[in-house]
This record gives structure tokens, sequence and C-alpha cells, in this order.
């Protein structure tokens, strides 16, 4: 049953009055408080809203600074409140408090393990581990939440278990990892 729409796109120029329309939503998160965080990849923003569809607000600013986001594609908080951010026009990673305060960043483009290229959907599991769905790499990468490399999950091709362009991960309570095939329009399931 649908219960309520809220966020528009913006009509003519980017720029609109209205703070709290939309050019390109990505991802959509709640926190603790149950109010909305939306990323918008087009104007490179976090917009917030409260669940009754009030604007609260939005933070983030076009660049390749620390702190500065480019086409923000997956967000998603972790157990201490902290939203991560996949920057995927500059192939990293970045944590930011949900008032959109820069605390850390780690990634960089390449096709080496631990390496993004074009990063799309995030998850961060209870530990605190981060699975990054890595798009033009055709693989699930996980991270510590300092960045460091731990392990893959798929690789391109057309074979059992291959990833072409994954957009989504998560992870159930037995530590499973779900991976949206976007060029397969499937869902892959891994042990680690």
């Amino acid at each position: 049953e649908f219960i309520k729409e809220f966020g528009r796109g913006i009509p003519e120029q980017v720029g609109a009055p209205f703070p709290s329309r939309h050019m390109w939503l990505t991802s959509v998160v709640l926190d603790k408080d149950e109010n909305v965080y939306v990323a918008d990849e087009d104007l490179h923003r976090i917009s917030i809203f409260d669940k009754e569809g009030v604007f609260l607000g939005k933070w983030g600013e076009l660049g390749s600074a620390e702190g500065q986001i480019n086409g923000p594609s997956g967000i998603d908080f972790d157990s201490e409140g902290n939203l991560w951010v996949v920057d995927a026009g500059n192939n990293r990673i970045q944590k930011f408090t949900k008032d959109g305060k820069f605390l850390s960043a780690w990634g960089q483009e390449g096709t080496a393990d631990g390496q993004l290229n074009h990063p799309w959907g995030i998850k961060i599991d209870g530990k605190g581990d981060v699975y990054v769905a890595d798009w033009y790499n055709s693989r699930v990468q996980k991270f510590s939440p300092d960045g460091q490399y731990l392990m893959s999950f798929g690789a391109p091709g057309s074979g059992e278990g291959a990833l072409r362009r994954p957009s989504a991960v998560g992870i159930d309570d037995e530590g499973d990892v779900y991976a949206v095939d976007w060029g397969e329009n499937k869902v892959h399931a891994y042990t680690q």
C-alpha cells in the first residue's frame, strides 16, 4: 500500500528555489531516528528528511578534496551513526557524521585488489567492515573500516558467480554476501 512521497525533481534548472528538489537519486538509508538520507548523484549532495517528508537539510559540495563529493551513489550508516558515502566520481569511500562533517576517506582508481573503478553500492556489517559494489571492476570488495583490503567476491565474466556491473550489496546475519548484478539482472550470494 502506497503511503507517501516527498521531494521532487528540479524543473527547469538546477538551483530552483526549492531545497528539497532532486535530480538523480541513487540511494536511500534511514538513521536511528528514522530520518531519511538520500544521495543525489547529479547535485553531488545528501538531502535529509524526517519520516513525514519534511525537508531537514542537505550537505555536500562538488569536488575531489577531502569532504567534497563527485557523484555520490551508495550510502549506509555504521553502528556508531556515521554515514558512509560511495564517492563514485572520485573512486573512493568517505565517512561523515550524519550532519556532513568529514571524518575520513580511502580508495583510489584502479583494477588491483583494493582499488575501485566507479564504485556504486555499499553496506557496513555489524563489525564495521565495509562492502563495496565495484561497478566497472565487476566485483564486490570487502574492506576494514580504515580501508584495508580484505577480500573480493565475484569477478568479471559470465560463469557461475561472475558479475557484470554490481550495483548493490547486502549482508545476512550469517555473513553471507548478496550482490545485485545489474548487467545480468540477477542476485548472487557468496559465503565468506
